[in-house]
């Protein structure tokens, strides 16, 4: 298999070929007998599958075969991250298709226009997750190829076949040698399979008129609703997010707390999608929710402590509101008794030390927060050259000094520590210092909203490492935040760049060769929650490749 016959496409091979495969496909061949063999007229989009798909579908996943998306998947990585994916592709292919002496690239790939599969409830009613139906839809673009590939199957492939009319429409049951039975059906322009008959049955019955999928008001609105993800690869839809979760959690023995249940009840629908960017994967899920029914309304993190990080911060988590989330769980303790457990348990943990963690510790923290880890160019964690970082905005500094005195004085009653203080150019700061390992904690005001906690090195030693470049002018984190949007809630990265530099130190063959091959081609991931509107929450996540170039 050349990466020029591949295009790109070898990325989704398992996916089609099972489905292609799991038909027992070679009974198709009298279905395109009669056929006129040129391209379909119409694309197989996600609402034109559910066009064949019952009404009672509950979710969907489509699966792009666009080359042109595909293609920019294999502009990532360095050149022997590549070579390793084309073996792993190439033996991939052989295993599959070797039998019948099938290529994916050759006899698949060039009439399949787009893979759907839906999620049917059984005959039955309170379905479980096992019981679950799946029909999937495969799109034929090119119906002369597609007879040439059912073909090939008829000669060389090892299955039983048996057929049945249904609504004038032709159904062959396959079973392979295995002992698997699949049925499947032609409809126009889709190729419908699943593992029941009566599946197959439903869609077409909606192929000749019965509701379908896609006249489900919710549904076709999902399934035509955008997302600003460029080379889709991969989408998910769940027209009726909340109630679909709510009747499976019915069916389990666990009760469902009232809080989970309301928020459940917010969600109206939602849509999942995964595009193949420029400078990496691109991940974003959509939640549209009952305006009705949503109490909060979030307010996007101005960001401004996020220049106070050094640029060799690998890791960090930001966001705004530490208050608010200790009162949501607090109220989420008032149902749910593992979350009261918890709570209780953490009251108790700071009353241990004199302290009320709801009005001496969470009360202040109302402001912007971040955490990091930071690669230090001396000193550090155990002198691994490593540290950690807190950032907490508050207005309320009066509490917050009074809790850190109090920290303090727990400190100095415990004989494993030395309290030290000390003006770092004229800023106070008070240092937690174990004797032969030096300073584990410091904190500092920045100014008068902003404090600085380090762990595991001295507050010197991380603003030190902050003049050198800020986070903000790091270039990782900077294509990583210009890929996402700018009005969020808050930030989570992960510079793999450095993140491979520590793991370096690990001992020869704890990482795969290959595994260490991939880990080294990507760049970073950045990750953040958005409220575009009060009806929508959006989750983003790229993954930073490199490109090889």
């Amino acid at each position: 298999m050349s990466t020029n016959n591949k295009s790109g496409c070898g990325f989704f091979p398992l996916v089609g070929a099972t489905a292609i495969i799991a038909a027992g496909s070679a009974g198709a061949y009298y279905y395109f007998q009669g056929e006129l063999p040129f391209f379909a007229n119409q694309s197989i989009t996600p609402l034109v599958a559910a066009e064949v798909i019952p009404e009672s579908a509950f979710a969907s996943g489509y699966l792009s075969t666009n080359e042109k998306a595909w293609q920019q998947l294999w502009n990532y990585g360095t050149p022997e991250v590549k070579k390793e994916i084309e073996t792993r592709l190439e033996e991939l292919d052989q295993e599959i298709f070797s039998e019948n002496n099938i290529s994916f690239a050759k006899d698949i790939q060039p009439w399949i226009d787009g893979i759907t599969i839906a999620f049917l409830p059984p005959r039955k009613s309170s379905p479980l997750p096992e019981d679950v139906q799946p029909l999937i839809v495969i799109g034929v673009q090119n119906k002369l190829k597609a007879k040439r590939f059912f073909d090939k199957l008829q000669i060389e492939g090892d299955l039983t076949l048996e057929t049945r009319e249904y609504q004038n429409i032709t159904i062959t049951k396959a079973q392979n040698y295995s002992g698997d039975n699949f049925s499947f059906a032609l409809l126009g322009n889709r190729l419908v399979l699943a593992e029941k008959d009566y599946t197959i049955e439903t869609a077409i019955d909606s192929f000749q008129g019965a509701a379908s999928y896609a006249d489900k008001p919710t549904a076709r609105k999902l399934l035509k609703q955008p997302l600003s993800v460029d080379n889709s690869l991969f989408n998910i839809y769940i027209p009726n997010y909340g109630k679909t979760v709510e009747q499976f959690l019915e069916n389990t023995d666990q009760p469902i707390p009232e809080t989970s249940l309301k928020q459940l009840e917010e969600v109206e629908s939602i849509v999942v999608g995964i595009g193949a960017e420029k400078q990496g994967l691109h991940l974003q899920a959509i939640a549209n929710l009952d305006p009705d029914k949503t109490d909060a309304k979030l307010k996007p993190v101005k960001g401004n402590i996020l220049g106070e990080f050094p640029g060799k911060t690998f890791l960090l988590a930001h966001g705004q509101g530490i208050n608010e989330g200790w009162n949501q769980l607090v109220e989420m303790g008032r149902e749910d008794q593992d979350v009261n457990s918890l709570v209780r348990e953490i009251r108790s943990g700071f009353r241990q030390i004199k302290l009320d963690v709801d009005r001496d510790l969470f009360n202040w923290m109302d402001g912007e927060f971040g955490f990091g880890f930071i690669e230090l160019d001396r000193g550090g964690i155990a002198n691994f050259g490593l540290g950690g970082m807190i950032l907490l905005e508050t207005n309320d500094r009066s509490t917050a000094s009074n809790t850190l005195e109090k920290f303090t004085e727990f400190s100095q009653s415990n004989a494993s520590f030395d309290v030290n203080e000390k003006n770092v150019k004229g800023t106070k700061v008070v240092e937690w210092i174990v004797p032969g390992q030096g300073v584990v904690l410091s904190h500092g005001w920045l100014n008068k909203r902003n404090l600085m906690v380090t762990l595991g090195t001295s507050f010197e030693v991380v603003k030190e490492s902050n003049k050198q470049e800020s986070l903000l002018k790091n270039p990782n984190f900077k294509e990583i935040k210009s890929s996402l949007p700018s009005q969020n809630l808050g930030y989570f990265y992960l510079d793999f760049e450095q993140l491979n530099q520590q793991l370096e130190g690990l001992p020869s063959g704890t990482i795969p060769p290959e595994s260490k091959l991939i880990l080294e081609s990507i760049k970073g991931l950045g990750m953040t929650i958005s409220s575009p509107n009060d009806s929508t929450s959006q989750f983003d996540a790229v993954l930073s490749i490199d490109s090889g170039l």
